[in-house]
């Protein structure tokens, strides 16, 4: 057994003192008369050692953070990169910590300087939306504080966001994800797919809640952003509350359950694999409504869950979950929320449970910034080379790849070697449509009827894939080479899918899909590479280094005088709070709810000190710190000194402390 410390309580020890009565002085006025400073009494007596020369910079008086620097600082803290690392960088571009101005200590004091000049953590949030709602006039900020003025809810959606939930919100997902910022407030994300199959945001929200009232209040609030533009079709993970708000205020939307959370849930309320994996065929295969109706019934009746109540209970939402009930209603391809897990696992690359509010909020655009410069890349893949056709069909195989994204062509080029199975048994006209009989050759038993609509040239088959997915299925296709189709017809290609999906919006165009950063900002990166570039160069030759430094003094001298002189004219990127009605306190943090530890099967938990049960090294009777044998650990804690006669079962009737308490036990013994 290793050694055991048991020294003095860890704190901070007190600051050494630098006062020592030394006499030296200087004395300094200024001539009326000249103007001149004039040195009147110079006593250099010391009764001190004279700190190295080496050492001098380190001397708060000769420590200073320079406009510029800071500058350089607040941008690379804009990026998530973290103070030490930024202290890193500086030491390597100056040659050494010994010829930078400051220290990593100052680095820290003006960040907070500057956040406590901003005001609070709320406050300071707001602020940050609000200025960034000034250079985009479509940004949609709303939140919500109790009646003693802490915030609750924070709702923002940008201009980029609602224009993607008007091209592509006919599918939405929101899921809920933790422990992103300091007071632990759940971060709610509203999310679909744009035209490549990609993720894109279309809001988000912090609460501090997850009832039915927040759940309701953001609903609200995300219809409001949007115009009063209800999605088409929801996805969520089952929560209860979630499921009541969408009820309330999405009510002609369809509400589908996520299958990886209904799997899970399986597992943990049976533990039976046989359900499980029987389960997941019956919500996932294609089956129609009469099949999956009898696999169900056989499986429960086989299992023997005919009885059970959360089996019931399951059955009863099967139009949330099962594929035969869900055909027809488009979702995009989503049958999970795991995109939105997706998403919180790449937020988490941005934030951590220590930033801010406003850090928070800055981060999480910086990481929605990122996803949109993605489907830049994706357009020019899909403008760019047409991909090798490998089908029987190339001729509309071509086709589609003219008019479809280069991800869902790939996503859509396997109907056409699936085409090659199903035959047309018969052909049957009306005065409206052309009825097509198909099946396989494998199963004759099985029929799909595809009708062709020769007024609009539109199709329809009875498996609904079109419907659900927004992609032909290989029915369609095998009429399509029936009838000797050598073109796509648009009737089969969503605008939603298309290369030309946000062609319409002439906004988009303009704006583009990024969020660019401030003018001030982009001009400082500007100059900063033309001034890297200058000083590669100048640096190589001494007359030049010479030379151009002059040019560069005299320059920001000049600069300097022009700022003071108050003539320059520039933007205020941290925006005043004119629209906040008063002060919006800090919120407050969410506890997470207590879990209830499950019982340990192999072995048994002793004490680290003595090896007996029941206690731990904390109230051990040979630790000299516990409660047991100090009384000023029980007066600290306010209760009665425990003698050393004292037993354990006596002693552990008393020491019903709380959470915090334990904790300031633990720091106390170690």
């Amino acid at each position: 057994m290793g050694s055991v410390n048991y020294g003095m309580r860890h704190k901070h020890e007190p600051k050494a003192e630098t006062r020592c009565g030394c006499e030296a002085e200087m004395r300094v006025h200024v001539h009326s008369e000249s103007g001149r400073w004039i040195i009147s009494y110079f006593q250099d007596f010391h009764n001190h050692e004279m700190l190295d020369d080496r050492l001098t910079f380190m001397l708060p008086g000769h420590r200073k953070m320079d406009a510029a620097a800071l500058e350089q600082m607040n941008m690379m803290l804009r990026v998530g990169i973290k103070t030490p690392q930024i202290y890193s960088s500086f030491v390597q571009t100056a040659g050494g910590f010994q010829n930078l101005p400051f220290l990593k200590r100052d680095m820290y004091n003006q960040i907070g300087k500057q956040r406590r000049i901003i005001g609070g953590d709320a406050t300071a949030c707001l602020k940050f939306l609000e200025s960034t709602a000034q250079a985009n006039p479509g940004m949609f900020v709303r939140y919500l504080a109790d009646k003693d003025g802490r915030l609750v809810h924070l709702f923002w959606s940008d201009n980029c966001s609602q224009l993607d939930y008007d091209l592509f919100g006919d599918v939405v997902a929101f899921d809920a994800t933790y422990r992103k910022n300091k007071y632990m407030c759940p971060l709610v994300v509203f999310s679909g797919v744009n035209h490549h199959n990609q993720m894109i945001v279309f809001a988000a929200v912090l609460v501090a809640n997850e009832n039915e009232q927040t759940y309701t209040w953001l609903l609200q609030q995300f219809l409001d952003a949007m115009e009063s533009k209800a999605p088409g079709c929801v996805i969520t993970d089952g929560h209860g509350a979630m499921k009541k708000a969408i009820e309330a205020v999405f009510p002609e939307a369809y509400h589908r359950l996520c299958a990886w959370h209904l799997l899970r849930n399986s597992t943990s309320n049976l533990s039976n694999p046989r359900f499980t994996s029987k389960f997941k065929k019956c919500m996932l295969f294609d089956y129609e409504v009469w099949e999956f109706e009898d696999h169900w019934h056989y499986m429960v009746d086989a299992l023997g869950l005919s009885d059970n109540q959360w089996v019931s209970d399951l059955y009863s939402r099967r139009r949330m979950w099962a594929t035969a009930h869900i055909r027809g209603n488009f979702f995009g391809g989503f049958r999970t929320t795991s995109r939105c897990e997706g998403l919180h696992s790449m937020l988490g690359k941005f934030v951590q449970s220590r930033h801010n509010l406003r850090d928070f909020v800055e981060q999480f655009m910086r990481c929605i910034s990122q996803m949109r410069s993605r489907e830049a890349h994706s357009d020019l893949l899909s403008v760019v080379g047409e991909p090798v056709l490998q089908s029987p069909f190339h001729d509309l195989e071509r086709s589609a790849a003219k008019k479809l994204t280069r991800a869902i062509f790939f996503n859509f080029r396997p109907m056409f070697f699936r085409a090659c199975t199903p035959k047309v048994r018969t052909h049957t006209w009306t005065q409206t449509s052309d009825t097509f009989t198909l099946c396989r050759s494998a199963n004759v038993r099985r029929e799909w009827q595809v009708c062709h609509y020769s007024d609009s040239n539109s199709f329809k088959c009875s498996c609904l894939r079109m419907e659900s997915l927004g992609i032909p299925c290989d029915h369609i296709v095998a009429v399509l080479v029936h009838l000797e189709m050598t073109d796509i017809p648009d009737s089969l290609v969503l605008d939603r899918w298309s290369k030309s999906a946000r062609s319409k919006v002439r906004a988009f165009v303009e704006k583009g899909p990024f969020c660019w950063d401030s003018t001030i900002t982009c001009r400082n990166w500007m100059l900063n590479d033309l001034c890297r570039e200058m000083s590669v160069l100048a640096c190589r030759n001494e007359a030049e280094f010479a030379d151009m430094t002059d040019k560069v003094l005299h320059k920001i001298a000049r600069l300097k005088e022009i700022e003071d002189s108050g003539d320059a004219v520039g933007l205020n990127e941290v925006g005043e709070a004119s629209t906040l009605e008063g002060c919006v306190r800090d919120p407050q943090l969410v506890r997470c709810q207590k879990r209830q530890r499950k019982e340990t099967v192999k072995g048994v938990k002793r004490c680290g000190l003595c090896r007996q049960r029941e206690h731990n090294q904390v109230s051990c009777h040979l630790n000299p710190n516990s409660r047991m044998n100090t009384q000023e650990g029980a007066s600290y804690f306010g209760g009665e000194g425990e003698g050393e006669t004292g037993t354990m079962e006596d002693s552990s009737e008393e020491e019903e402390v709380t959470v915090c308490q334990q904790i300031c036990l633990v720091v106390l013994f170690i």
